[in-house]
């Protein structure tokens, strides 16, 4: 049976919610909340860095001068904000009955396996997704392959989990700036996803001039792009944009989440600001 229910979660971050494991539980339910009641099959998105606060301000705030004390300090602290977003995560999933993208964190990939436990491959930082089934199974670990200049840090990622055959449909699932590259949207296309998911978060003024194009604003841009990349697709109908806003690391996010259909938006967010629920039944 195709998905019935569709839900776009669009977040503030604030520092409190982060702080324990309780209160981020407390905060993912919230936000899931409107899927109570309605038609499953479900898929619910949360939006991009949605869980990168984890890694600054669970059980204190990170600070600089922790580092020179401590230079395994973020590592220590990412496999901890992993085991936590990802145990929420699969609980949430289990709870609603939907199938979950967690939006990103920044961490190594963690892999699991009988005797050694859940362990890095490697030390490097991705920015990762994580893509759970109403059961809580983690089905899928999706890294952005196509970085900003500020992520350049990370490791970039390669194509491969980002389509997820699931029993009510194919899912692709580009993080942010991966969803307006033509390459990656025409192979997950042409591999039948039917569904796009793409958590986003824009660390720019939504009304801002577009900087290629002065006549333009940077959410108008965004909008029109949704619409038109689903145009002419042979699978893709229907794409998911998950939007983060608040300050992070001195960077503030803005950003108007949607969801949207060739040459349309079904539904989006009042502003580009604040929690907003685009809940859509099909």
């Amino acid at each position: 049976m195709p998905f019935r229910t569709l839900l776009a979660i669009q977040a503030e971050a604030k520092p409190e919610h982060y702080r324990t494991e309780k209160a981020f539980r407390e905060r993912v339910f919230s936000l899931l909340g409107p899927l109570e009641g309605t038609p499953s099959p479900r898929l619910a998105a949360f939006p991009e860095l949605f869980g990168l606060p984890l890694l600054l301000h669970l059980e204190g705030d990170l600070r600089a001068g922790d580092l020179l004390k401590n230079p395994l300090l973020p590592w220590r602290r990412a496999r901890r904000a992993y085991g936590i977003f990802r145990e929420v995560m699969a609980e949430a999933a289990r709870a609603f009955g939907t199938y979950l993208l967690s939006g990103t964190l920044l961490s190594p990939p963690y892999e699991e396996e009988l005797a050694r436990g859940r362990f890095a491959r490697t030390p490097l930082f991705q920015n990762l997704a994580l893509f759970f089934n109403p059961r809580g199974r983690l089905l899928a670990q999706v890294p952005k392959m196509e970085l900003t200049p500020p992520e350049r840090w990370l490791r970039r990622g390669t194509f491969g989990p980002h389509l997820v055959e699931t029993r009510a449909g194919r899912v692709g699932i580009l993080i942010c700036l991966d969803g307006f590259f033509e390459k990656h949207l025409s192979r997950l296309d042409a591999q039948g996803a039917e569904i796009l998911l793409q958590p986003s978060a824009n660390p720019a003024p939504w009304e801002r001039p577009w900087p290629w194009d002065k006549s333009l604003r940077e959410g108008e841009v965004w909008r029109a792009s949704a619409q038109e990349r689903l145009r002419n697709r042979e699978n893709l109908r229907l794409l998911l944009n998950p939007m983060l806003n608040g300050q992070i690391l001195g960077l503030t996010f803005e950003g108007q989440s949607g969801i949207y259909a060739p040459g349309e938006a079904l539904a989006l967010a009042p502003a580009p600001r604040g929690d907003a629920a685009l809940l859509l039944t099909l």
